[in-house]
């Protein structure tokens, strides 16, 4: 049993049920919110409490601290969990790295390559802390709020793949995170293989982008899980997957792989990693959204997550035409130019880099 508490960054969705899920597994965790965010926390903050519901552990759970001070956060802490979407990453980090020390384990759920933009913040910012940062290609919970502090969760993944930067430190994270969700936490290889194997950017994008019309049309009403993913949408999801594989095997690399079963159904290759008691397809299926062409669907999942893909693309020298054009044709649709507005080798602080040097780096 961990003898420290465990910080978690961030009380949207996922931040809630893991604080909830570990809190009710008998650990000690402090949940943190941005300031920015105090107000749809509020509640949060007022009780301590969050209510977990639907499968797994669930009941109610007296988080040890709830708070938005980030030094009151990590007071004592060792293994520090942020679980915010790639969007918001730039904001946290601003406030998480003056206050990193030598032996904080830092793990991004799920990565859209944050565990490199984190690292090149710390490069820049704090350099002198041995930090160990490491990348989860997807978070343990499938989850959604029905109240201020009420989680259902709907979905548990049968596997995350978690890597350290560099990979030659991954062994000292593994054992914490297997404790933690025993039989469910792999290696993940290194961060840019973990990170190539999120399957948001691969399901999201041709889910939404393939029903644009249906979704604007709907005002919302749509379920991409079960009206979206017909034949040819899932033909786009796996011609991009290959994509996607290729930069990994141009690593040196497989990414997690897949039947070819698992690419033909509504639920696609989610429904392989996520997996409920009974009838996973319809609970995915459930699944509201994406509610509009601004939907992280598609603002979050082509910039934070194909954009790097493809500019790595252009160091490896591999070919990456359908995510190339799933990321121009978003910005269309979206009226926004994601080429810069996304997440850049640059801003992971991989542009100077040769493909060897690229890999030296993350594999240590």
């Amino acid at each position: 049993m961990l003898d420290k508490p465990m910080a978690i960054l961030g009380a949207g969705d996922g931040g809630r049920t893991m604080a909830a899920d570990m809190t009710l597994a008998g650990y000690d965790v402090h949940l943190y919110e941005h300031p920015s965010f105090e107000e749809p926390f509020s509640e949060i903050l007022r009780t301590g409490r969050i209510e977990l519901t639907g499968i797994g552990r669930t009941g109610i759970a007296d988080i040890t601290s709830c708070t938005c001070d980030i030094e009151a956060a990590l007071d004592g802490v060792e293994l520090i969990h942020v679980v915010i979407p790639a969007l918001g990453h730039d904001l946290f980090f601003d406030e998480l790295c003056p206050h990193l020390r030598d032996g904080h384990k830092v793990v991004v759920w799920a990565g859209d390559f944050g565990s490199l933009r984190l690292a090149k913040m710390m490069r820049d910012r704090n350099p002198d802390a041995d930090v160990l940062i490491a990348e989860a290609n997807t978070l343990p919970y499938g989850t959604r709020a029905i109240g201020p502090s009420i989680q259902a969760l709907k979905l548990l993944a049968v596997r995350v793949s978690v890597a350290g930067l560099p990979a030659s430190r991954t062994k000292e994270l593994l054992p914490a995170l297997e404790e933690l969700w025993p039989g469910v936490i792999v290696d993940g290889t290194n961060v840019l293989i973990a990170a190539l194997s999120n399957l948001n950017p691969i399901c999201h994008p041709p889910g939404s982008l393939l029903n644009v019309g249906r979704i604007q049309w709907s005002e919302g009403e749509f379920n991409m899980y079960r009206e979206g993913i017909t034949e040819a949408p899932a033909r786009v999801i796996r011609a991009l997957f290959e994509e996607t594989a290729s930069l990994g095997r141009a690593l040196g690399h497989e990414v997690t792989q897949y039947e070819d079963r698992d690419f033909r159904s509504p639920g696609t290759i989610m429904a392989s990693v996520f997996q409920a008691p009974f009838d996973t397809l319809r609970v995915i299926g459930d699944i509201k959204g994406p509610s509009s062409i601004h939907s992280r669907y598609i603002t979050e999942d082509l910039p934070y997550g194909l954009v790097p893909m493809s500019e790595l693309g252009e160091v490896l020298g591999v070919p990456t035409p359908l995510i190339d054009s799933i990321i121009t044709l978003g910005g269309y649709v979206c009226d926004a130019d994601f080429w810069t507005e996304g997440r850049t080798l640059d801003s992971l602080g991989l542009a100077d880099m040769s493909a060897a040097e690229i890999i030296d780096y993350v594999e240590g």
